[in-house]
């Protein structure tokens, strides 16, 4: 299948699009956020049960995002190459959004790793954390700006965050392939607009040559007519024994051949001028 075949202009996809961009994206980041929201408050808790099923949650839903993305990207991929700068900014912001979520997400557990608290045991600890009780007084308390204790190896939520940070992070990896994908297709068409406008550079360039060698050419033709009719004058005249019909017969022949040129060339010039204008028509189509 040729390249571009099945292609469609962007205002022609665009309202599929827009439903993914605007609608379904936006949804699973909203919920991927309250994710975040509650795993920060159960691991700050200590609550490891809470911890594990909500990282198994959070999971499907970044699954459930990669799969919208993917949808999509089928959809982009349907659009013309002439569309291509359009398209990308259309959905780079949702796709900046989702790679940022994930991001985000990843460092939530990377900072609680590289930076463990104290052990502290769970009850006391859940006694006297107000980000235990009621969210507006965590809040309000600036506690959630706490540091994350890490997660003990021994708790399924440590194998739950495992699953999770490798989704999050085939996430990433996959905003990131589609943003490369989107700019070696702009640089393929930045390519074939400077080719074509090169090889129409070079059309141009060519039509004038032509133009300037089948000049030159026309303009020989009288000088070369009256040397001809010279010539033959010439001699015809002086073989029949006359000086000054010889003479008179050169310059006659002359005359004639350069009039006889100067018709040639006449007919040429407009021979050359219609080939050139059809080459010029042809260029502009």
């Amino acid at each position: 299948m040729a390249e571009g075949t099945g292609k469609l202009p962007l205002r022609r996809l665009e309202p599929p699009i827009h439903k993914f961009t605007k609608v379904a994206i936006p949804t699973d980041l909203q919920r991927l956020q309250q994710h975040q929201h509650n795993i920060e408050k159960f691991q700050r808790c200590r609550q490891w049960d809470r911890l594990h099923q909500e990282h198994i949650n959070s999971s499907r839903t970044v699954q459930q995002l990669r799969s919208n993305l993917r949808e999509m990207e089928k959809l982009c991929e349907r659009v013309r190459a002439e569309d291509a700068a359009a398209l990308d900014k259309l959905v780079q912001p949702i796709r900046e959004q989702a790679s940022a979520a994930a991001q985000d997400f990843l460092r939530l557990h990377s900072e609680a790793v590289n930076h463990p608290l104290p052990s502290q045991p769970t009850a006391s600890h859940t006694q006297h954390d107000p980000s235990c009780g009621d969210d507006d007084m965590a809040t309000s308390l600036g506690v959630t700006q706490m540091q994350l204790p890490p997660i003990p190896l021994e708790q399924n939520a440590a194998e739950s965050w495992d699953t999770l940070e490798e989704d999050l992070q085939e996430l990433s990896g996959l905003v990131n392939e589609f943003a490369l994908l989107v700019h070696s297709q702009q640089e393929k068409i930045d390519s074939i607009e400077e080719n074509v406008s090169v090889a129409a550079s070079n059309v141009e360039e060519g039509a004038r040559s032509l133009g300037k060698a089948a000049s030159s050419g026309l303009a020989v033709l009288p000088v070369c007519g009256a040397l001809v009719g010279g010539v033959l004058g010439g001699p015809l005249g002086l073989l029949a024994g006359f000086k000054l019909v010889g003479v008179a017969s050169a310059i006659g022949g002359g005359i004639l051949g350069f009039a006889g040129g100067n018709l040639i060339q006449k007919r040429k010039r407009e021979r050359v001028d219609v080939q050139l204008q059809q080459l010029k028509n042809t260029h502009d189509d």
